[in-house]
């Protein structure tokens, strides 16, 4: 998913769960960060103890970071490919699968993130923000691993749009662009996540298909189907509605009485994803349909007002800081180093993929 879903998606599905704007903009810009928090470089903190920041993202066309693997341990997989854990085999349970109920490995970091929140947590609410990413990953990025596989590969004279009208020529050219940067390595590339698929998983409204290179994977049926990206994108945002829903309720697990969106808003959220557009069109959207009270009625001049920035989020704010540990960029990062020892030391071993 891009900024659209990661932060304006995540904010006013965190209103309408009833999160203030204050909080739903903290967890909101913690969901879009991660795709940015991309130093590696110590920062010193007021001359006296060092924070080492967690790196969650590259650029997919960093090839020489991307095909690093233990980048791939640390990055791809814990933050943008959480693993489904089913398969025969370590490179099949890699693969990412939706993040519905009964996905172990997106239960446990749910529950997780409720319980850094209902032991009121300094950085719960960044934590919150990581998680939502992930979950919202898995329902874009499912059938495709974070570690480069021939499992990800996909036969290029198979990869169709299926309903786009408006933007037809704006797909074509972004995809003949993006091959065009990957074609001196585009063996290696399409191995890794969802390359071989361009940027089709991520874009809301786009319905599409395509054929693996590579018979194998986990024996998932939807695996196999045509992709219905406003249909497992809404998925995403119910999904999300009930776990904002338990954490506000203070609770550690989501239950039954943490029910999904009224069919009403439910309507609103489908509607504005069928869209086509652009990413900074797609924004729009959202921010329009935010202001003008469709999707919760109570709208304050913070929701008015809302714009993406990830100032006070970048580590510079902590250099010489010596206020430090009260940033966002510090409590970030704290919740990303809790978050990826979680997944390393318990949820890969637990799935069988690393040994404990």
């Amino acid at each position: 998913m891009q900024l659209d879903m990661h932060f304006y998606g995540t904010y006013a599905v965190a209103r309408i769960a009833g999160f203030t704007p204050e909080s739903a903009l903290t967890v909101a810009t913690a969901a879009q960060f991660v795709d940015e928090a991309v130093s590696a470089t110590p920062i010193e903190v007021a001359e006296q103890r060092y924070m080492l920041p967690v790196v969650s993202a590259h650029a997919m066309l960093e090839l020489g970071k991307n095909f690093d693997l233990m980048d791939q341990w640390n990055v791809w997989v814990p933050f943008h490919f959480l693993p489904g854990g089913m398969g025969d085999n370590a490179d099949e349970r890699l693969v990412c699968l939706l993040g519905d109920p009964g996905n172990d490995a997106v239960d446990e970091i749910i529950r997780f993130a409720l319980k850094a929140g209902a032991e009121g947590k300094p950085y719960a609410l960044h934590l919150l923000g990581i998680v939502t990413h992930v979950i919202q990953d898995t329902y874009s990025h499912y059938g495709f691993s974070g570690m480069a596989s021939a499992l990800n590969e996909v036969k290029q004279d198979t990869l169709t749009p299926l309903n786009v009208v408006r933007l037809q020529d704006y797909i074509s050219r972004k995809l003949d662009t993006f091959f065009e940067r990957v074609a001196a390595s585009f063996a290696e590339a399409s191995k890794l996540g969802h390359a071989g698929a361009a940027t089709f998983p991520d874009r809301p409204y786009l319905k599409w298909a395509f054929d693996y290179a590579v018979p194998g994977g986990p024996d998932v049926d939807y695996l196999d189907a045509e992709r219905d990206n406003p249909a497992t994108f809404l998925k995403a945002c119910t999904r999300l509605h009930a776990v904002y829903s338990a954490y506000l309720d203070g609770a550690t697990r989501v239950e039954q009485g943490h029910l999904p969106f009224e069919a009403g808003v439910a309507g609103e959220i489908a509607n504005i994803l069928v869209e086509e557009g652009t990413k900074e069109e797609r924004c729009g959207y959202w921010r329009r349909q935010i202001q003008a009270g469709a999707l919760f009625p109570e709208v304050a001049d913070e929701d008015r007002a809302l714009v993406y920035s990830a100032q006070g989020w970048g580590v510079r704010a902590m250099l010489d800081n010596p206020l430090a540990v009260t940033t966002d960029a510090y409590q970030f990062h704290r919740a990303a180093g809790k978050y990826l020892d979680k997944v390393r030391l318990d949820i890969l071993t637990a799935l069988g993929i690393l040994l404990d």
